[in-house]
């Protein structure tokens, strides 16, 4: 063998090392990220979602099992996150539907961890009598306000509740603070430079199935939380000239935005009256709202207002998340981590709380 042939020989050899290395790495990095997460442990991710269902544009696949996106998905016979309801409603039973999203649903934190489950939790815990509660999470990823109608169409309303509980997020409907939102993490100069590289959005949405990539997106998102926080501030400073900005404040406030919000959350409650329940809204906290000395309040004031004027309650939990956070210094993390939007467990008891105090305060608990 000729001492070319030698060196190339020893190159190979080291590369291929090299690549072995680098795979096993890897994939113990991917198993050891898929161990952190939340839940059973899964080897690969699957989609549990079924495509346009009864008019709702996703649902779960009922009696899933499975890893999604950093959320163990196991759903009942219904499709619904959560143990299997009774077929029948029971004598002695206080049925709750909870409405929502991602933040409803739980994502990145355990089934029992859920706002739903927590509530289950206290209300039993609240029932001195023979009183039963059973919570129905109908929560799902990605949903929005119309959403919910249809859902308590398709799903809450067989269920024969006594209560509906909804729960709205910041992406719900128009707001500047939505808009603000979306124009900070569309001008992330790393975020748009990988989404280049990789060939657009939707193939940048593949990587979410891999854990390790949803660790490294996570350790990106803390890092440079600061400055994002910086750039919401520098934004919303700047709403007065910017058009993009100022056309979501009058979007936000025109009188066909505002009538159609209203009477959605109409429409909510004569459903859920029709099926003989009360009816009780709130607006998740987001993370600007919570650790930001000045936020746009608009959000709420008119979740509130509307609430008010249709004569149904609306919990308020931007003060408590705002004191739970600031128990500590430096402030306590109430979001899930390298998230902006989600709770910890933590944040999750701190709605389930405040919705059993407003369900006392209206004497809603003390009914046979």
């Amino acid at each position: 063998m000729s001492k070319v042939s030698k060196i190339l020989l020893t190159i190979a050899k080291k590369l291929l090392i090299f690549l072995i290395s680098t795979v096993v790495l890897i994939v113990t990095g991917e198993l050891v990220a898929r161990a952190a997460e939340p839940g059973a442990f899964s080897v690969f991710d699957e989609n549990p979602y079924v495509k346009r269902h009864k008019g709702l544009p996703q649902f779960h696949h009922p009696n899933f099992e499975g890893r999604w996106d950093g959320s163990w998905y196991s759903t009942n016979s219904l499709g619904l996150r959560g143990p299997e309801l009774p077929a029948e409603k029971g004598e002695n039973e206080f049925r709750v539907v909870a409405l929502g999203d991602s933040c409803t649903f739980g994502k990145s934190v355990t089934e029992p961890e859920s706002w739903p489950r927590q509530l289950e939790t206290l209300l039993n815990e609240e029932f001195t009598d023979e009183r039963e509660a059973v919570v129905a999470n109908c929560g799902v990823n990605g949903f929005s306000g119309n959403n919910y109608i249809k859902m308590f169409q398709v799903i809450g309303k067989q269920l024969k509740p006594d209560l509906v509980v909804v729960g709205y997020n910041l992406n719900d409907f128009p707001n500047v603070q939505k808009k603000i939102d979306e124009k900070m993490h569309s001008t992330t100069k790393t975020r748009s430079a990988v989404t280049k590289v990789v060939g657009g959005q939707k193939n940048l949405d593949r990587f979410n199935e891999y854990a390790l990539y949803r660790l490294a997106r996570a350790f990106y998102r803390d890092i440079t939380r600061a400055r994002a926080w910086e750039d919401a501030e520098r934004f919303a400073k700047e709403s007065a000239k910017d058009k993009s900005l100022r056309k979501a404040k009058a979007q936000a406030n025109s009188p066909e935005h505002l009538e159609a919000l209203e009477n959605q959350f109409l429409t909510l409650k004569k459903l859920a009256n029709d099926a003989g329940a009360e009816i009780a809204f709130f607006l998740f906290p987001y993370e600007s709202l919570v650790y930001l000395e000045e936020f746009d309040r608009t959000p709420i004031d008119r979740l509130r207002g509307i609430c008010e004027k249709i004569d149904a309650p609306f919990v308020d939990l931007a003060e408590k998340f705002r004191e739970t956070a600031r128990e500590t210094d430096p402030p306590r993390e109430m979001f899930v981590y390298g998230d902006r939007y989600h709770p910890r467990p933590l944040g999750y008891r701190i709605v389930a709380e405040n919705v059993v105090r407003v369900l006392r305060d209206r004497g809603w608990l003390d009914r046979e």
